[in-house]
Formats: C-alpha cells, sequence, structure tokens
C-alpha cells in the first residue's frame, strides 16, 4: 500500500502547481507552494522496498569498486587529439578486428569514436570498473560499419580543426582550421573500396552526424557494450603486467598557419 500512497502524494503535489491566464493583457502568473515530502505521508515503510533497493545500492558499489588496472597518469580526452581519446579507440581498433579475426572476417581499417561519449577522465593510480562507467555512462554498444570510400570521404569532407571525432589508423592534418589531407592506414582513400569501421551504435545511426548522410554497404550491429570492451582492454593489460598508458603521436598535425 505504500507505493499507492506515494503515488498519491506525487499526484497532490502536481496538483498544486497552479496556473492562471489573464487572457485580456496576455498576462501570466504562477502560484506554487513548497511540500515537504517526509515520513508524515508515510509512516509505515515498505520495508520490502527499502531492503531491495539497500540490496541494489551495496551490490553496485561492490561492483563498481572492482580494481582492474593502474593508470600512469591522469588521462584527460580533448578535441582534436588527446591521450585518453586516443587509448579508447585504439582498443576499440583492436577489439574490433579480433573480434573479425575469429569470424573469419578481414581486417577493420579504422575505429571511430566520439568526444561527447567520453565523460570522464581516467585518475592516476588504480583504476576501477566504477572509473570506465563514469568515462563511458552511455550504454552504447560495437558496431562495424561497411561502406565505399566515395562514402567515406563525405565524413571526412565535413571534419574542421573544431569539429572531428577520435579515430585509429586515421591521420588527418588540419591547416588555419580546415582539413587539408588525411590517409588510412598509411594511404589515400580508395573511391572504389569498401571500408570496414569499428564503431558504436549511435554513431553508424546517425548521431552527432558524422556518418548521418552516408549510404552503407551494410552494418553489423553486436550486443557488446563498448565500455565493456574497455574493461576487458585494461583488465587484458593487467594480465600482461602492463600499466595503463596513453600516447600522443602524429595522428592529428595541426601545420602552423601560413
Amino acid at each position: 500500500m505504500a507505493k499507492y500512497r506515494t503515488f498519491f502524494v506525487i499526484l497532490l503535489l502536481l496538483c498544486s502547481f497552479c496556473l492562471t491566464v489573464n487572457a485580456q493583457n496576455n498576462n501570466y502568473r504562477f502560484q506554487y507552494e513548497v511540500v515537504k515530502i517526509d515520513s508524515a505521508f508515510d509512516k509505515n515503510a515498505d520495508l520490502t522496498m527499502e531492503t531491495y533497493l539497500n540490496y541494489l545500492i551495496q551490490d553496485k558499489d561492490k561492483v563498481f569498486s572492482q580494481f582492474i588496472g593502474y593508470s600512469k597518469e591522469d588521462l584527460i580526452s580533448f578535441s582534436p587529439m588527446s591521450p585518453l581519446s586516443n587509448l579508447l579507440v585504439d582498443m576499440l581498433f583492436e577489439w574490433g578486428n579480433n573480434y573479425l579475426l575469429s569470424k573469419k572476417m578481414e581486417k577493420a581499417d579504422l575505429s571511430l569514436l566520439n568526444f561527447g561519449g567520453i565523460r570522464a577522465a581516467l585518475p592516476q593510480g588504480r583504476i576501477t570498473i566504477g572509473d570506465l562507467y563514469q568515462i563511458a555512462p552511455f550504454d552504447n554498444t560495437v558496431a562495424f560499419v561497411f561502406v565505399k570510400g566515395s562514402e567515406l570521404k563525405k565524413m571526412f569532407d565535413n571534419f574542421t580543426e573544431k569539429r572531428n571525432a577520435p579515430m585509429s589508423n586515421v591521420q588527418t592534418v588540419y591547416s588555419t582550421g580546415r582539413l587539408v589531407s588525411y590517409t588510412i592506414g598509411g594511404a589515400p582513400i580508395i573511391p572504389e573500396r569498401t571500408y570496414t569501421i569499428v564503431t558504436i551504435n549511435f554513431l553508424a545511426l546517425g548521431g552527432d552526424g558524422f556518418l548521418s548522410n552516408i549510404n552503407f554497404e551494410s552494418v553489423l550491429y553486436l550486443g557488446t557494450l563498448v565500455r565493456n570492451v574497455f574493461i576487458e582492454s585494461v583488465q587484458k593489460m593487467t594480465e600482461q603486467n602492463t600499466d595503463v598508458e596513453a600516447k600522443m603521436d602524429d595522428r592529428v598535425i595541426i601545420s602552423p598557419s601560413p
């Protein structure tokens, strides 16, 4: 019965908010009152629900606090290239290629993430599962996009120094804010060739607009959370007695203005 009483309390609060409109002079007047929500509305707590919620909190804390690795330094994310974004997109690229190899498919050509999906920094020291949840809180899953080079060019043509994406196995060169050249695997794009992109469902479905106007040959959606890809990658490093560290390389080059 407690949950029903709670429902009626919420309904009562909603009803207490009144809007009065003066139609003649088009003025709006809002009336409201603050109602303190405490045990006065429901003195008989639902112990079953309270116990269940406490269990969920304890279970969450237990999982999130699990130690999975060690970071040599603080890693942050920023555009057009950063240590953390490089690390994550390289993890996705390696994982994607291992998956394709297990399915006897050709290797991927590049991996693609978005800076907006990286929501926190990776602190120096002990890494927990909770740290990876903060970095990748959205339940985005891995997707493989198969696209002709002529279509993939459209994505690069829309990139600028301020609007771009973390990529692996790709080099981009910017000058005066514009993208002036790019290569995949050290080679220019071949229009007739089909390229394989390891990415996430959010981007494959048009999120952030990177791939929204591109015609795909096909798409393979997996149920694997990209967050789990990152967790597995860190755990693998730990099993190999390797600390997590990122690199700033020449995948993004900012040419000086003439």
